[in-house]
């Protein structure tokens, strides 16, 4: 069969903006790969440099994310310490134990509040509250 083939994978970006905050959304879909990150990225960068001084929030949907190959992990290591503290709150949704783990450690690292979620609709709530 040939759709066993085909592996799904890349990453969608939404950006939202208004006068006073910029939000972004990305979907983490399959098995991530240096490409899509040569995608992905240079849309967010352009996005947080045009926002310059509005607050920043960012969502990420990882229900349907499966890892990276090897330079997509290490492409991801990057993006997170260049932009970690560009966000005022990170929102991460997953069902995984391991997301929330690394969402506890990340925390640490940044300026901005961070914080798992099993559900898309709890962390938007999340991150529109008190705007």
């Amino acid at each position: 069969m040939m759709a066993d083939s085909i592996k799904e994978h890349g990453i969608s970006v939404a950006i939202k903006r208004n006068k006073k905050r910029v939000f972004i959304e990305i979907v983490m879909l399959g098995k991530l790969t240096h490409e899509d990150y040569t995608l992905f990225v240079p849309m967010v960068d352009k996005a947080l440099k045009e926002a310059k001084g509005l607050e920043a929030d960012l969502l990420i949907d990882m229900k349907r994310f499966k890892g990276w190959e090897f330079l997509a992990a290490w492409d991801d290591l990057k993006f997170g310490l260049k932009h970690r503290n560009d966000f005022t709150k990170m929102a991460i949704v997953g069902d995984k134990d391991w997301e929330e783990v690394s969402v506890q450690m990340m925390s640490h690292l940044m300026k901005g509040k961070t914080k798992h979620f099993k559900k898309r609709e709890k962390a938007l709530s999340w991150i529109l509250q008190g705007k």
